[in-house]
């Protein structure tokens, strides 16, 4: 059983005022373009809320706000509940007030109820039955929540009689208010003390409407209140700016930052205020706060015709994070649309490899596809395609994309390289004929061209080796000329003025030295052959004076066995010195006999 219609006919009031008084229970579903809300009453009571699919409940933030617990216990409680409730959580938290976080959950419950009097061109569905498991939080129903419909109706009721007020003095929650100099009065709330302090040009009236446990409309109207008694005044871009400086200047950077994102919340065409707030964010640290505002900054500059300031803009985006694909792919649209051909290759790159990065396979194909319509024979294109089909697993494409490659390196008789891609084909397809046939024939060439270099290194070494001997030997000839000269012209020059058996033995020892010291040249063996012609004349010479002095033959023969005779003629010296010593003593034994 249940009952349907529309809030346009019937009002959302009654609809609970039916419900409340019959103490009936079921659940009330709320629908509005797209949007809906459901309601469980159980014995004419409100017990649980389920919003719309887009929003859900966050507990944690109800705990925080309405101080149940320590923020950081209410943290920790939520990352171990699993599939347990927060309050479940909690209970073992020393400190945790059980009893408030039911009313803050109640609370919560009761201002989203009263959300749903807004929605005018709404149908509305009451089905009288126990919801299904799962249909709402467990949260909500842990905390036996009971709501009079009626107090929400009635509560819902003042509130659009004070909205119009309240609408006079604020226009929505992202309005941004500043405290004038005026002191408060001495009976003040804690409220109002509290959301004035709040109202210092940071923040707008959401956020202080997330940071305070009273509700959106009590928010709303505390603001619209002290607005009209002129406490509190309506902030301007202008304003928020010059709050900025000031704080800049005091060096409260991120004070400074707050107030240009609140002046840029108001204003966002602003380009100078986001140019200041940019710079803000870098002085700050916050990189990825500053990319994103040098990205609008780049679209804005983009929409008004400078893309040379934009193409700043963009650069520094992707300099402050690195692979920021989307502003590396406006830097390559802008250079697209200028025609700057390098540029956008090297843009283009750079984008390709931000999506690889980011594993975004597809989208770096297709950015390789757009790059290689311009430059069709580019390798390093070719080679990234084949190296994202690998990554993606499609062989088939990859090898295509390697084959190529190959077959040009093979035109271009680049053979090392066209040996790689090959081999590459050979990995990703090992049914290639053409790559294990091109493979053959490169290293058959390749062994060839080894056995045809290490030839062409023996000659070349022989040669060398040839050449080397050539000259070391003619400069061997060349000093043993030298010094054969040196004895001639000494032999005929110098001695010849000493007498006849002393200038014989010094000749001798120098064309003995010129042998010795120059062997296997032509000018030693000639100072060989001399020194055994002089002492075949000397021996001939010494026959003919023994007859007449042997003692003077004998002193001459000893001299000369002071000589350092070349091999050759040692033996012939030897025998001579003998027979000349025999004769000599023969001849002595004969004076004896005669005297």
């Amino acid at each position: 059983m249940g009952f349907a219609g529309e809030l346009t006919t019937i009002g959302l009031s009654e609809v609970f005022q039916n419900v409340a008084f019959n103490r009936l229970t079921g659940v009330l579903t709320v629908t509005e373009r797209g949007r809906r809300a459901a309601v469980y009453l159980d014995d004419g009571m409100i017990h649980a809320f389920r919003p719309d699919a887009d929003r859900t409940l966050d507990y944690v933030v109800i705990a925080e706000r309405h101080h149940v617990a320590p923020s950081q216990a209410v943290r920790d409680a939520a990352k171990r509940r699993r599939r347990r409730t927060l309050k479940e959580g909690l209970r073992n938290v020393k400190g945790f007030d059980e009893v408030r976080y039911d009313a803050a959950v109640a609370a919560s419950v009761k201002e989203e109820v009263i959300q749903l009097f807004g929605w005018r061109n709404a149908s509305f569905v009451f089905e009288e039955a126990r919801p299904r498991d799962g249909t709402f939080d467990k949260e909500q129903l842990d905390c036996d929540i009971a709501i009079d419909p009626q107090t929400v109706a009635m509560e819902a009721a003042r509130r659009v009689d004070e909205w119009e007020t309240i609408a006079h003095q604020v226009d929505t929650d992202r309005d941004i208010f500043l405290p004038m100099e005026v002191t408060l009065p001495d009976d003040a709330t804690p409220i109002v003390r509290e959301i004035v302090a709040k109202l210092d040009g940071t923040r707008d009236l959401s956020q202080i409407i997330e940071e305070v446990s009273y509700g959106r409309f009590e928010v709303l109207r505390v603001v619209a209140t002290l607005s009209e008694q002129g406490i509190v005044v309506r902030a301007t871009p202008e304003q928020l700016r010059e709050l900025a400086h000031e704080a800049e200047e005091k060096r409260e950077i991120h004070r400074a930052v707050r107030f240009l994102e609140s002046a840029l919340q108001m204003d966002g065409s602003n380009l100078e205020v986001r140019e200041e707030l940019v710079l803000l964010y870098e002085r700050a640290g916050r990189r990825t706060e500053a990319a994103n505002e040098y990205k609008r900054l780049g679209r804005a500059q983009e929409e008004s015709g400078d893309l040379d300031s934009a193409l700043e803009s963009y650069g520094r985006a992707a300099a402050l994070v690195p692979y920021e694909a989307d502003a590396l792919e406006r830097i390559v649209n802008i250079h697209d649309a200028r025609g700057d051909k390098g540029a956008f290759m090297r843009a283009g790159l750079r984008l390709a490899e931000a999506l690889s990065t980011q594993a975004l396979l597809e989208e770096a194909l297709e950015v390789y596809r757009r790059l290689l319509e311009q430059d069709g024979n580019s390798v390093v294109l070719r080679e990234s395609i084949a190296a994202t089909y690998i990554k993606l697993h499609e062989s088939g494409k990859a090898a295509k994309e390697l084959l190529q490659l190959a077959q040009s390196a093979w035109q271009q008789q680049k053979f090392d390289r066209a040996l790689h891609y090959y081999r590459n084909v050979l990995a990703v397809d090992r049914d290639c004929d053409e790559a294990a046939l091109r493979i053959e024939e490169i290293e058959r060439g390749r062994a060839q061209m080894r056995r045809r270099a290490s030839r062409r290194r023996i000659v070349i070494m022989l040669a060398t080796l040839a050449f080397g001997l050539t000259f070391w030997q003619g400069s061997r000839e060349w000093f043993a000329q030298a010094a054969l000269h040196r004895a001639a012209h000494v032999t005929f020059n110098g001695l010849p003025r000493r007498n006849v058996d002393d200038s014989m033995v010094d000749a001798a020892t120098l064309y003995a030295d010129v042998h010795r010291e120059h062997p296997f040249t032509f000018a030693g063996a000639l100072a060989e052959e001399t020194v055994r012609d002089l002492l075949l004349s000397e021996m001939e010479r010494l026959r003919e004076t023994v007859e007449e002095d042997p003692d003077e033959t004998e002193r001459l023969v000893r001299r000369l066995s002071s000589v350092r005779w070349p091999a050759g003629v040692k033996r012939l010296w030897a025998d001579s010195r003998d027979l000349m010593l025999e004769t000599i003593a023969a001849r002595r034994l004969a004076i004896e006999t005669e005297e």
